[in-house]
């Protein structure tokens, strides 16, 4: 009797899982059937659907990378001429050449100094017609004051009215 006891030491473990359903029972007395049995085997399965309907496009992809170069093309015709550009810096000099004698170069020289000579003397010819210029114009100049002084000195008593008047006009003339 031992075995039949119950010993508790401890707590309960959890709850372990059910076991297969049994048989179904006998029927009850009053004919009621009893506890349903266990589930059939799985039916087969049914026809393949219907497709569904389109799906709406899809986002463009990258753009595609250009092809190889094509073959170079036939040589145009030759075009026109351009305008001529502006002349090019002048060049060196040459070799020195040979300098003339002096049989040749004597008449040249002389040409030169008789076309100074000329020269100089027209200058010179000029300087004496401009200095006889003023020398007269300075005694012409010094001949008038001369003479409005000696007027200045004899024409005293009839002036006055004549003074007078240039007085009274200078008068009117800056009178505002």
């Amino acid at each position: 009797m031992a075995d039949d006891a119950p010993t508790r030491q401890g707590r309960q473990g959890p709850q372990g899982a059910p076991g297969r359903p049994g048989e179904p029972g006998r029927p009850g007395p009053q004919g009621h059937p009893g506890r349903p049995g266990p589930e059939g085997a799985r039916g087969k399965p049914g026809p393949v659907g219907k497709p569904g309907p389109q799906g709406k496009r899809g986002e463009a992809g990258p753009q595609g990378k250009p092809g190889p170069q094509g073959a170079r093309g036939e040589i145009g015709p030759q075009g026109k001429p351009g305008e001529k550009g502006a002349a090019g810096p002048r060049g060196e000099a040459g070799p020195p050449g040979q300098l003339p004698s002096i049989e040749q170069v004597m008449p040249w020289l002389h040409l030169i100094f008789d076309a100074w000579e000329d020269h100089r003397k027209t200058r010179e010819r000029e300087a004496a017609e401009r200095a006889a210029e003023a020398a007269a114009r300075e005694a012409a100049e010094l001949a008038m004051r001369e003479s409005d002084e000696t007027e200045d000195l004899s024409d005293d008593d009839g002036d006055d009215d004549e003074d007078r008047k240039h007085k009274d006009k200078k008068k009117k003339k800056h009178k505002k």
